[in-house]
């Protein structure tokens, strides 16, 4: 009977975390379309690394915020599709999308890791896609 209860216990945490981890992508993915920038920063660490055309770094979570801003204004976001999506051996997640913007077509790479109950941006990679 212990075994499962226990086991019961497992699974429904299990479904928890999937669930919170579903939240944040919906919220990302949401973010991008409509090219807002605050709301996409909302998931980044304090610490981004961030490339984009013209722009590679580590930056602080409000520059990376208004460097993003920047791309965002510079044509309006047609569309974006999330392609491919998953997890690390070390609780990172990743998520591979495709960003068509103003007749320019871009890959994006994220990557995610959980702290503090939250899933956070710790990369954040667009690339012109030929």
């Amino acid at each position: 009977m212990k075994f499962k209860a226990t086991t019961l216990l497992l699974i429904l945490l299990a479904m928890l975390s999937f669930s919170a981890n579903g939240q944040d992508i919906s919220g990302i993915t949401k973010a991008i379309q409509q090219g807002d920038s605050k709301t996409l920063a909302s998931y980044f660490s304090d610490n981004v690394d961030l490339k984009i055309p013209k722009t590679d770094g580590v930056f602080s979570k409000q520059q990376a915020e208004l460097i993003l801003k920047s791309f965002f204004e510079e044509g309006q976001v047609n569309s974006y599709e999330l392609k491919h999506q998953g997890k690390s051996k070390n609780e990172s997640y990743y998520l591979i999308g495709s960003l068509l913007k103003e007749n320019h077509h871009y890959r994006t790479y994220i990557l995610l890791m959980k702290k503090a109950e939250k899933h956070q941006i710790l990369e954040f990679n667009v690339e012109i896609d030929e």
